[in-house]
């Protein structure tokens, strides 16, 4: 087994943090500034998170034992202890939601199902690639969610406060696995065709989930906030539309998640929630 572990992977301290967000009982079923389409889209995303995050847990822990490197070692533990810690709160988040007669639950059950087919479909390294590649999605999508309040802000706080701290910590461990596939001798041609067919997989089943949300509240027809969540997506800020030259990069041989070093961004938040929900960051 080689050692692998680009240079700023090594200077990113991962660690678990051990934080309980209280979401209130009274939690508006359009929780993002009154939007059915944003929420909805935000909703599909929590609802694969839990499931999601148990897939790259166990996908890395296949390989934990054949790491001889110590710092890497250290990492996989501390991507472990957080991603057990996210799925963990955005189960907590997506009961809230069910209240509204939203299948979340059965969403995840979804989720869980499909990615346990790929343990006889796939090899271990074929898996490992798959859970990299939605690595480097998660990390593309929070390096916008911590860049720009645009995507947080129309929603309530305790709600800002879990996709923030969902962000920082994808951001600090967003190598960890992509580490790991390289120091198991990972194919870069495993790991670009696992990204296309992942992008394929993971976009529909996003949207069909936001649809399927959308047809169990009755399908609300509201045509200036559909508009507000095409800006949202595509527009401006247009989310899909930023990550977009990040999302590229990804099939250059030479690439590597801390190509993108985003440490500064991360710092300046950890400082924000000091003041602002110290508990979050404790």
């Amino acid at each position: 087994m080689g050692t692998y572990q680009h240079p700023i992977s090594s200077a990113v301290e991962v660690r678990p943090r051990k934080v309980d967000f209280h979401f209130p009982d009274d939690l508006p079923k359009y929780w993002f500034n009154d939007n059915p389409y944003i929420t909805h889209f935000l909703n599909a995303l929590s609802a694969v998170f839990p499931e999601g995050e148990r897939f790259f847990i166990e996908t890395v822990r296949h390989y934990q034992d054949q790491i001889t490197d110590p710092a890497l070692a250290k990492e996989i533990r501390g991507f472990i202890g957080q991603e057990a810690h996210h799925g963990n709160q955005h189960e907590l988040f997506n009961e809230l939601q069910e209240k509204h007669g939203l299948p979340l639950g059965r969403i995840s059950t979804y989720v869980k199902n499909r990615l346990a087919g790929t343990r006889t479909l796939l090899n271990p390294e074929q898996r490992l690639a798959i859970t990299i590649a939605l690595e480097h999605f998660t990390a593309i999508l929070a390096h916008q969610v911590l860049a720009d309040p645009a995507f947080t802000r129309g929603a309530p706080e305790s709600v800002q406060n879990l996709f923030l701290w969902h962000a920082i910590e994808e951001t600090e461990h967003k190598a960890v696995a992509f580490d790991v596939f390289r120091a198991i001798g990972g194919s870069d041609k495993v790991r670009r065709i696992a990204m296309a067919r992942t992008t394929f997989f993971f976009l529909t089943h996003i949207f069909a989930f936001q649809l399927v949300l959308l047809w169990k509240d009755g399908l609300p027809i509201r045509p200036l906030k559909f508009l507000e969540s095409l800006n949202f997506l595509v527009g401006k800020p247009g989310l899909f539309r930023r990550i977009a030259r990040d999302y590229v990069a990804y099939y250059r041989k030479d690439f590597h998640p801390w190509q993108q070093d985003n440490r500064d961004l991360i710092a300046n938040w950890k400082q924000r929630f000091a003041g602002v929900a110290s508990a979050v960051l404790a």
